[in-house]
């Protein structure tokens, strides 16, 4: 009995692995087969957890998204159930990916992408790192493309260090989709980001046991490099990538990914005015459709089948179960035994080097001790200097309102006193008093305006985006200068002074644009994503400029800018081409 149990647990156990396999080769045919042979009952809370996991896996490929999502949740449960935070942690993510794929979901996904970032934050790996960045820029396409664009690339700057194909593949996938997007129409960024990919494809060094993985890449690409190319009118080369794809011979979503390809081929012949060839492509994507419903209505039947089945087999094993209830115990009872003399060696060895780990980590907090005082030192002075600025500047508006002000006023007032007492002037002399009136009039409003300029910063209540939308009004100029303020989740104040400096830098920023641009209309977006970080990206369709030929003098703003962003453990990104405007993105941690 002992041996039989043995034997039933070793061959669930490998029959597991054996599934895992035929997913991982996207062999699902042979999955389906083997998970409906599998008993669970005697497995444990890892092994249903892994089970439930496969379930979701080829519920996903079935295209039964409600299906696979409740798996996911069940496996979530177990693996929480045991601590184990890796696959929680891949779960949610995966959730996040299942979620935005649906069109007509319901089921919010920012819940799952919160908890992974709470485990990116105990984790820093740049794996975790990469792939929750891609998921926020996924979740960013819909709605504001160019901060999706921004997540993607610093998705890649975070894949560079662990030089994953696979994952660089994907990235380059979402940067060209995005770059396709109607709200940027950059088709030539898109196919030159298609193209690397492809090229990361063809090396035979990444085609190893992701083969099926790398087959549905190039389907993927060529089928988005086709739709590229449809949105450009260059029909022939959108035709050359459509059937391209068309001839992959895809293992998974195989229905669901032709029936998409069909209906951009369809889409293509209209557009060149073949109605016939469009209408054939019409009824071949119909035929996908109906088998994809049949396939559904064929999986929920065979549910019931198994679920009927499995409700029969518990009341034949119930007699059996009572029988081995017995040999159980006496074997659990052998165990712990085993158990606890192997624990006790385990224990007596971990005593050894827990103390010299101790002593290891005594010497490393030690160490951060010292670096964070350092630190903490270091950005006390930038405050104070900051701080310092801040007062000079507001100093400065005052004595211009107060002082300078005031004395233009009284002499406007004395000279308009000196025209009165002289009414009966020449006409060319009475022509000099308008001017010099005129000139004294707009020596003052031009004091009026700066003190109010250097006076928009962040006061009171106010906050950075009200701040930012004030200052924007006062620099635009009638038919001449637009500057749009557009916010996204900018629900909550940031830190008093570090809105300041944010501030600074636009209104920097927005003053080069008037001063060398020539643009017409100037972006900015202000984005807050869940207290994590706040992200400004300053956009122009001015002249451009070459940043390698800057001259140091014109340079200075942009240097000091970059070099208060990284002290605050930033990132600055200038991207500008001649001719088609300049874009300027901020990332700071909040």
């Amino acid at each position: 009995m002992l041996l039989l149990s043995v034997a039933l647990v070793y061959s669930q156990s490998s029959a597991l692995k054996t599934l895992d396999k035929y997913i991982i080769n996207q062999d699902f045919e042979n999955a389906k087969s083997l998970i409906n042979k599998i008993n669970t009952k005697k497995f444990n809370t890892a092994e249903l957890a892994r089970y439930n996991y496969a379930l979701a896996t080829i519920r996903l490929q079935d295209n039964r998204d409600d299906l696979a999502y409740n798996h996911y949740i069940e496996s979530k449960k177990l693996y929480k159930t045991i601590d184990s935070l890796d696959k929680v942690a891949k779960i949610n993510i995966e959730i996040v990916s299942l979620l935005l794929a649906i069109n007509t979901n319901k089921v919010d996904y920012k819940p799952f992408l919160n908890e992974y970032n709470e485990y990116t934050k105990q984790n820093r790996n740049p794996k975790i790192l990469t792939e929750f960045y891609i998921q926020i820029g996924k979740s960013f396409y819909d709605t504001i493309p160019k901060i999706a664009l921004n997540y993607f690339k610093k998705a890649a700057n975070e894949n560079l260090k662990t030089n994953d194909k696979i994952n660089q593949v994907r990235i380059l996938q979402n940067m060209g989709a995005t770059y396709s997007h109607d709200k940027i129409r950059k088709i030539d960024s898109a196919l030159l980001v298609y193209k690397q990919a492809l090229n990361i494809l063809k090396n035979e060094k990444i085609i190893d046991s992701n083969s099926q993985k790398i087959t549905s890449f190039f389907f993927n690409i060529y089928t988005n490099t086709g739709v590229a190319y449809n949105k450009k009118k260059d029909f022939d080369n959108a035709l050359y990538y459509f059937k391209k794809a068309d001839s992959i011979p895809l293992v998974g979503y195989l229905n669901k990914n032709k029936e998409i390809l069909y209906g951009y081929i369809s889409e293509l012949y209209k557009e060149k005015g073949d109605y016939k060839k469009s209408i054939e492509f019409i009824e071949k994507q119909k035929v996908l459709i109906n088998i994809i419903n049949e396939n559904e209505q064929k999986i929920a039947i065979k549910e019931l089948d198994t679920k009927y089945n499995t409700e029969e087999t518990k009341l034949q094993n119930l007699t059996l179960k009572t029988k081995l209830q017995t040999n159980r115990i006496l074997l659990l009872t052998g165990l712990a035994l085993i158990i606890i003399i192997v624990t006790i060696g385990i224990l007596a060895y971990k005593n050894v080097s827990k103390k010299k780990t101790i002593a290891e980590q005594e010497q490393l907090i030690q160490t951060q001790k010292l670096e964070s005082a350092l630190k903490e030192q270091e950005l006390h002075e930038i405050d104070v200097m900051l701080e310092s600025q801040e007062k000079e500047r507001q100093r400065i508006a005052n004595e211009l309102h107060d002082n300078l002000g005031s004395l233009l006023s009284t002499l406007k007032f004395n000279f308009q006193n000196l025209k009165r007492q002289n009414q009966d002037l020449k006409d060319k002399e009475s022509a000099l008093y308008e001017k010099t009136d005129s000139l004294i009039d707009e020596a003052y409003q031009e004091v009026r305006n700066i003190s109010h300029l250097k006076n928009l910063g962040v006061i009171g209540s106010q906050g950075l985006e009200i701040a930012v939308k004030k200052m924007a009004e006062k620099m635009s100029i009638l038919k001449k200068l637009t500057i749009n303020v557009i916010p996204f989740g900018m629900d909550e104040r940031l830190d008093n002074q570090k809105e300041i400096i944010l501030f600074r830098m636009i209104q920097e920023l927005c003053t080069n644009i008037i001063k060398h641009s020539q643009a017409t209309e100037v972006n900015i977006y202000l984005t807050q994503h869940n207290k994590i970080d706040i992200n400004i990206i300053i956009e122009d369709n001015g002249r451009g400029f070459d940043l390698k030929k800057v001259s140091k003098k014109d340079g200075i703003g942009l240097k000091s800018i970059e070099k208060k962003v990284e002290q605050m453990e930033g990132t600055f990104t200038i991207d500008s081409v001649i001719n088609k405007g300049t874009t300027i993105i901020i990332d700071m941690p909040i």
